[in-house]
C-alpha cells in the first residue's frame, strides 16, 4: 500500500516537474523574443528622436525666416512711404525714368509677394504655415517617442518577469521544490500575460507603461 502511494507521489512529482521543464523552456524562448523586440523598439525610438530633432530645427528655421521677413516688411513699407513722398515731390519725366521709380516697383512687387496667400512660396503666410507644420510634426514625434518608450518599458518588465519565472522553475527542478515551481509559474505567467497584452492590445500596454512611469 505504502509502495503504491510512494509511486503515485513520485509519478505526480515527475508530472509536475515535466510541466515546469516545458514552462522553463517556453518562457526562456519568450524572454529572448521580448528582448529582441525591445531592442528593435529601441532602434525605432532612436530614429524617431533624430526625426523629431530635424522637425524642430526646420520649424525654428522657418520661424526665423518668418520673423526676418516680417521685420523686412516693416522696413520695406517705411522705405516705400519715403520713396513715395520723394516721387510725389519730384514729378517730372526725367525723374520718372530714373532709379527711384525702379526701386518703387521692386518694393511694391516684393510686398505683394510677402502678402500673398500661404500657397505662394516666400509669402509670410507660407513661412508661418511651414513653421507651424514642422512644429506640429515635432510634437507628434514626441508623442510617438513617448508611446514607444512605454512599450519598451513593458517589454523590458515582461522580460524580467519571464527570466525570474524561468529561474525559479529551474531552481525548483534542481531542489525538487514545488513551492519554487508554483512561484515560477505565477511570476512567469504574469510575464506571458503582459506579452499577450502588448502584442494584441498595444494601447493597453501603453497605458500600463504610462501608469508605471507615473508611479
Amino acid at each position: 500500500m505504502s509502495d503504491r502511494l510512494n509511486k503515485e507521489r513520485t509519478h505526480g512529482l515527475s508530472g509536475f516537474f515535466l510541466i515546469i521543464t516545458i514552462f522553463v523552456v517556453a518562457v526562456s524562448i519568450l524572454a529572448v523574443y521580448t528582448t529582441i523586440v525591445a531592442t528593435e523598439y529601441g532602434i525605432k525610438k532612436d530614429d524617431l528622436q533624430v526625426a523629431s530633432l530635424m522637425h524642430l530645427v526646420r520649424s525654428m528655421d522657418w520661424l526665423n525666416d518668418y520673423n526676418e521677413e516680417k521685420i523686412g516688411e516693416r522696413i520695406l513699407r517705411a522705405q516705400l512711404d519715403t520713396l513715395n513722398i520723394t516721387l510725389h515731390t519730384n514729378i517730372n519725366k526725367t525723374y520718372l525714368n530714373s532709379q527711384p521709380i525702379k526701386k518703387f516697383d521692386n518694393y511694391t512687387s516684393h510686398l505683394r509677394l510677402l502678402n500673398s496667400d500661404e500657397r505662394t512660396n516666400g509669402s509670410l503666410l507660407n513661412l508661418k504655415y511651414s513653421a507651424e507644420t514642422e512644429n506640429n510634426r515635432f510634437l507628434e514625434s514626441l508623442t510617438d517617442i513617448s508611446h514607444v518608450s512605454k512599450l519598451i518599458g513593458v517589454y523590458e518588465f515582461s522580460t524580467v518577469l519571464l527570466v525570474i519565472g524561468a529561474g525559479l522553475g529551474g531552481m525548483s527542478e534542481i531542489a525538487r521544490n514545488r513551492l519554487l515551481g508554483y512561484s515560477g509559474l505565477l511570476i512567469g505567467g504574469i510575464g506571458i500575460i503582459l506579452v499577450v497584452i502588448i502584442s494584441f492590445f498595444p494601447s493597453i500596454a501603453i497605458a500600463i507603461g504610462g501608469h508605471a512611469t507615473i508611479h
